[in-house]
């Protein structure tokens, strides 16, 4: 029986998660209908309403790069109520009238203040699970954005179509309103905690003198203000994880499609009801399939999952670009759950090996970034070709694009390849 330091179930980690989806659950609840929200009631471009759902993700970007520097400065937990209140502000202003422009500017806000809040929650779960459960408790917590990405879409797409935007505004800032009660319940361990525990586990130097230290670096920071760190590309990005996060990131340019466009693509087919369950079938196809992957990924190697799961994917977009039945719309959402679940966890872990291990926070934040990169680019820059094409070209062109991503994980994969060679290193060492 694991002691009691070792606990992982605590009240903060349910607390902690909890919060995390809530979070994902508005996110995705308003990300799926923003544009086709943008295009019915200004009467939008699909180029322009496309951007209003990726501009969000400009916001949570910039928000991801700003906190990651002051989050310890500011303090964990107030970075994190900070970001949970102008999250339930920005949700309730959905319901005031504004123009088109206003609708920018409030989508970057929110974007922003999800980004403090993601950020900031993800920091506090990882330092509250006991460092011999880490990948036990990480996994765990990951699966709020599994539920999120469930929960979020189906109420985003039934509450629209059967109560209308204004319904899903509320449930939205319900939504957040009960992560910001649940953040401020929380027992947060700050740096300077960390800072404390490390030096009472010193066998070589008294818990007073380190104590002094830790207040006389405070006290030179307070003083001496903010270090602006020098302008070098790794000081934002760890370059050993960018091959395999890129690949991971044009999957995710393609899964942006989904996001964006499945709304709208669903209307103009007849297939509303189905699709509300989309999301639904594409969250179970990726929690039932993890577990699995993730032990083959341990046991036989990264290809043996990825090179399945790219597949799966682009069979998926392929279906979902003919579909004109329900359960052809759903076995495409099982196919692509599986595909993005797989790569993104598998992904992630590659590169996590490959990243040295006093950068494991950066490779991270990089991986991350990309990821977001790839969703906040996709809904513009299809947006602009979507009435070229129609959704069905879009959906086509997207099967195309993971072929490229394919072939691209191919090349990085390859044997004599540098992440290969870094791995092989890792397994003899």
């Amino acid at each position: 029986m694991a002691s009691s330091h070792t606990k992982l179930w605590t009240k903060d980690f349910v607390l902690g998660t909890g919060v995390n989806f809530l979070l994902m659950v508005n996110y995705y609840g308003l990300m799926v209908v923003v544009a086709n929200y943008a295009m019915r009631l200004y009467d939008a471009p699909a180029s322009l309403a496309g951007l209003a759902a990726s501009i969000f993700i400009i916001g949570t970007l910039v928000a991801r790069i700003a906190t990651g520097r002051i989050l310890d400065r500011i303090g964990r937990k107030r970075m994190l109520v900070i970001g949970a209140a102008l999250e339930v502000a920005f949700s309730a202003l959905y319901l005031a009238g504004m123009d088109f422009g206003m609708l920018f500017v409030l989508r970057f806000l929110h974007g922003f203040a999800f980004g403090a809040c993601s950020t900031s929650i993800g920091t506090i779960v990882t330092a509250l699970v006991p460092d011999d459960r880490k990948g036990e408790g990480v996994g765990y917590y990951m699966l709020s954005v599994t539920l999120g990405a469930a929960v979020g879409p189906f109420l985003g797409m039934y509450l629209t179509q059967t109560a209308g935007a204004e319904t899903l505004f509320v449930v939205a800032a319900i939504a957040a309103a009960l992560g910001l009660l649940a953040a401020t319940q929380l027992k947060v361990p700050e740096l300077r905690d960390e800072r404390m525990e490390a030096a009472a586990g010193s066998m070589h130097e008294s818990v007073e003198q380190k104590a002094r230290e830790i207040a006389e670096e405070e006290r030179d920071e307070r003083a001496g203000g903010f270090r602006v760190p020098q302008p070098r590309l790794s000081n934002y990005l760890e370059r050993s994880i960018i091959p395999i996060s890129a690949v991971c990131a044009l999957l995710f340019f393609c899964y942006s499609s989904l996001l964006a466009f499945l709304t709208p693509f669903a209307a103009e087919r007849g297939l509303e009801t189905p699709a509300s369950f989309f999301f639904v079938v594409y969250a179970i196809a990726t929690f039932v399939t993890r577990p699995f992957t993730g032990k083959l990924f341990d046991r036989k190697g990264d290809r043996v999952v990825m090179v399945p799961a790219f597949i799966a994917f682009i069979c998926g977009m392929a279906l979902l670009a003919t579909v004109y039945r329900p359960a052809a719309m759903l076995i495409a959402a099982a196919l692509l759950g599986f595909g993005v679940g797989t790569v993104q966890a598998s992904g992630l872990a590659l590169a996590v090996r490959i990243a040295p291990d006093d950068r494991l926070s950066l490779a991270n934040s990089t991986f991350y970034a990309l990821l977001d990169i790839g969703v906040g680019a996709g809904p513009f820059l299809l947006g602009i070709i979507q009435p070229l094409w129609g959704y069905d070209g879009l959906f086509t062109a997207m099967a195309g694009v993971a072929i490229i991503a394919l072939a691209a994980y191919l090349w990085v994969s390859r044997a004599n390849g540098t992440m290969r060679r870094k791995l092989k290193e890792l397994d003899e060492s």
